[in-house]
């Protein structure tokens, strides 16, 4: 095994994070915070030291060119090791456990925080939240381009980049590349985001902050009403920067590069396009029908929902307080709601979910079998952007949903154990595995509380959080001896 080459990646990895707290260390002088400078100043020298060491350790041992084992035990070193590192901040003020969770939760862009009022927290930490979700959801399009791609993970095999592999035919330099390539794209739509909040009414910290978790998906917040009390056209500027996150970001290289074809042709985005558009039509029928809401509020309310279901953001745009039948949404849209966060984004996205080509995978090879049903002797096929798609593809893909759903039915019993409706326990545990986070919130309208949860179930959504980031199967196949065997 090349364990040396996970361990050096691992540990440039470690310092890159660590030179990232620098950004909220300036935030705390700037803000004339005390005390908060040293924190994260300690903070980032541990890690630096941590990642400095694992970097020497690796030099000038037996190379081998990492594979398949290598590349999931780096991704899952770095989104079970790094919240380590995330969490120091926090843990003078959250504690150890809760200040883990925190950073889990923001860097694999779910959302849930322990705090139900963050914006007693500082500055800089506010600031440390969102930019961990940035840094996650960076991290989110590697996993997808570089790693599920590649090994087909889960019915992934059928993945398309727009940005070319070239000569790049090690993990290493795949890495390199992809990574070349997307941040620039993720940090110009990040700050053209931060601009038209600012220029609608947004002030510049805040802006900033709601700019890179929307880009990642993660929808930290700085305040639990801020979201509501944003004008029309900042919530319009939300709209359109989450629907673009949940989109293949290797679209939008190609799309920075003139190559604009690659939106019309792409499978995904259509399915996107009808299962929002048709998902924000029922939405705004029952509301408009079913409350006492104008109609330009009931739409603008039906498509600010579905937007932040559908990308698994989780923003809530409707009052704490409110809903909209006396408090609560509607049953249907409950359902609807709670599908659309299973299914979440695209391939390649910050999103989470199960993801939209897989689904499309299902819904295709579904209308197959309809067909047998009536010409028993057809010969079907399934393809997918003009490939016909392999028997293995479609049971890897099956495998994966029937896994999906018992991750989340384990992970609702033991949320059960707190109390909750069968209704809020689903939300929560389709949250952690899809990391949507508080777009359970739009499923119940009841008050989710993590910190007052126990310390198993907490552990139990960091476990589960962590297996809807790494795709339930490589933390499984991680788990497995038989993964480990030549």
């Amino acid at each position: 095994m090349a364990f040396t080459a996970v361990l050096n990646v691992f540990g440039w990895t470690t310092l890159l994070f660590a030179a990232s707290m620098i950004f909220p260390v300036g935030i705390a002088l700037y803000y004339s915070e005390d005390g908060t400078p040293a924190v994260f100043l300690i903070a980032m020298l541990i890690t630096a030291m941590v990642g400095g060491a694992t970097s020497l350790a690796s030099v000038g041992g037996r190379q081998r060119v990492p594979g398949r084992r290598e590349a999931f035990l780096l991704a899952f070193l770095v989104w079970m090791v790094m919240p380590v590192f995330g969490s120091i901040p926090f843990s003078n003020l959250l504690g150890p456990l809760n200040g883990y969770f925190e950073s889990m939760s923001g860097l694999t862009t779910t959302g849930f925080s322990i705090l139900s009022d963050p914006s007693w927290l500082p500055r800089s930490l506010l600031f440390w939240r969102a930019e961990m979700q940035w840094l996650g959801g960076l991290a989110t399009i590697m996993l997808a381009v570089v790693l599920l791609g590649v090994y087909g993970l889960g019915g992934l095999a059928v993945y398309h980049s727009a940005i070319p592999s070239g000569d790049a035919s090690t993990l290493i330099a795949r890495m390199k590349d992809t990574l070349s390539a997307v941040w620039w794209v993720y940090l110009i739509i990040t700050i053209v985001c931060a601009i038209m909040l600012w220029m609608n009414g947004v002030a510049p910290f805040e802006a900033v902050c709601f700019a890179m978790s929307t880009v990642s998906t993660g929808g930290f917040v700085t305040d639990p009403g801020a979201v509501a009390g944003m004008s029309s056209g900042a919530q319009s500027v939300l709209v359109l920067f989450m629907l673009i996150a949940a989109l293949n970001f290797t679209l939008h290289w190609a799309a920075f590069h003139g190559r604009f074809g690659g939106y019309r042709r792409d499978p995904e985005i259509r399915a996107y396009a009808r299962l929002c558009g048709i998902s924000a039509l029922i939405a705004f029928a029952i509301v408009w029908t079913g409350s006492d809401r104008d109609i330009w509020n009931a739409i603008g309310q039906s498509i600010f929902a579905v937007a932040s279901v559908a990308s698994t953001t989780g923003y809530m745009a409707l009052p704490a307080e409110g809903g909209i039948i006396e408090g609560r949404w509607p049953t249907a849209i409950s359902v609807l709601l709670l599908t659309l966060m299973m299914i979440g984004g695209a391939a390649g996205s910050t999103a989470g979910g199960f993801k939209l080509m897989r689904f499309a995978l299902l819904i295709r090879q579904g209308g197959a079998e309809l067909t047998r049903l009536s010409y028993p002797s057809a010969i079907t096929r399934v393809t997918y952007f003009g490939n016909r798609v392999d028997s293995a593809v479609l049971r890897s893909t099956w495998n994966f949903l029937m896994l999906f759903m018992l991750s989340v039915a384990v992970l609702a019993v033991i949320v059960g154990t707190e109390g909750f409706d069968l209704e809020t326990a689903l939300a929560i545990s389709v949250g952690a595995l899809s990391n949507a986070g508080n777009a359970a919130h739009y499923v119940t309208i009841q008050a989710i509380s993590v910190g007052e949860m126990s310390p198993l179930t907490r552990g139990a959504l960091i476990i589960g959080m962590l297996a809807g980031r790494l795709e339930l199967l490589a933390l499984l196949g991680l788990l497995s001896p038989g993964f480990w065997r030549r």
